[in-house]
């Protein structure tokens, strides 16, 4: 038996999704809409649910070196990397990160357009 939401089929009698509108999270594209990135950011302090141009934000990765990272305790070091390219499109931050210079800054991005 299919489900409806508001008239409209969300699921089929082969209890497929249909009819679902694309949204954050609807692609696995890199970099499409709705994708979200680990993104690396060089500038001043950031707030979160504000907004950056695709052309300021790059790829990031954070690593871990010289020892065993446990839970709860640890005795290597961490870094951090970025990419090369910056990004297009408009991404949401999904984080804070309160100190101002130009200090580098990763965090969770949301592309929205």
């Amino acid at each position: 038996m299919a489900i409806k939401v508001n008239g409209t089929t969300v699921i089929d009698d082969s209890r497929n999704l249909v009819n679902i509108v694309s949204g954050a999270g609807s692609s696995t594209t890199y970099g499409d809409v709705g994708t979200y990135l680990l993104g690396y950011e060089d500038v001043g302090a950031v707030t979160e649910n504000t907004t950056i141009a695709g052309s300021s934000l790059f790829p990031g990765g954070i690593y871990g070196f010289g020892g065993e990272i446990t839970a709860d305790s640890g005795t290597g070091s961490t870094g951090h990397t970025r990419g090369g390219t910056a990004l297009s499109g408009t991404w949401r931050r999904m984080f804070r990160a309160n100190i101002g210079g130009n200090d580098w800054k990763m965090g969770l991005h949301v592309r929205i357009s």
